[in-house]
């Protein structure tokens, strides 16, 4: 079973999803992530496009970005899997601010940082999962470093030096 069968597995045992996205979930996990057998799931239970669910199906990719980040590594093999899952439930750029899932995309990434931030350094390895993060919401630069900032703020007033932080605050 890969990394994607069984983390979705987990998923399904873990949620209370409702029976049209545990089936979509459960083929994931029988090795089926296609169209074909997506959109015969979806004509069984009445929707007739994957669009039509995009606020639970984000809920699933949020989901499952929690669940990859538990131990606060972003493995390769994690991101790919999300790029699936992204493709598999027709999720596109922007989507998460346009579906009312910022105030959770935040708080995942606000998590995570403050992960990092927490020995108020960031190395190497630390500022690639940073812009791994970044990646897997689809966010701008922007939107994402004022998240980021809010935690580096932190730190900064613990002592950081701002050399160290892998940001830029003005």
């Amino acid at each position: 079973m890969t990394t994607l069968q069984s983390t979705t597995l987990r998923l399904v045992q873990k949620h209370d999803y409702a029976e049209r996205i545990k089936a979509l979930l459960l083929l994931i996990v029988d090795g089926k992530l296609n169209s074909i057998a997506r959109d015969e799931v979806l004509q069984r239970y009445g929707v007739r496009r994957i669009t039509d669910i995009k606020e639970q199906s984000l809920d699933i990719i949020l989901d499952y970005a929690e669940q990859c980040l538990e131990d606060g590594v972003l493995t390769d093999d994690e991101m790919n899997d999300i790029r699936l899952l992204k493709i598999f439930f027709g999720i596109q750029e922007g989507d998460f601010a346009k579906n009312g899932k910022m105030p959770r995309v935040k708080k995942i990434i606000t998590e995570q940082m403050q992960k990092l931030y927490a020995d108020d350094k960031i190395d190497a390895e630390e500022a690639l999962l940073k812009s791994d993060i970044q990646g897997l919401f689809g966010l701008g630069y922007g939107e994402y470093t004022d998240i980021v900032n809010q935690v580096a703020k932190q730190a900064l007033q613990r002592g950081a030096d701002i050399k160290d932080l892998d940001t830029y605050i003005k």
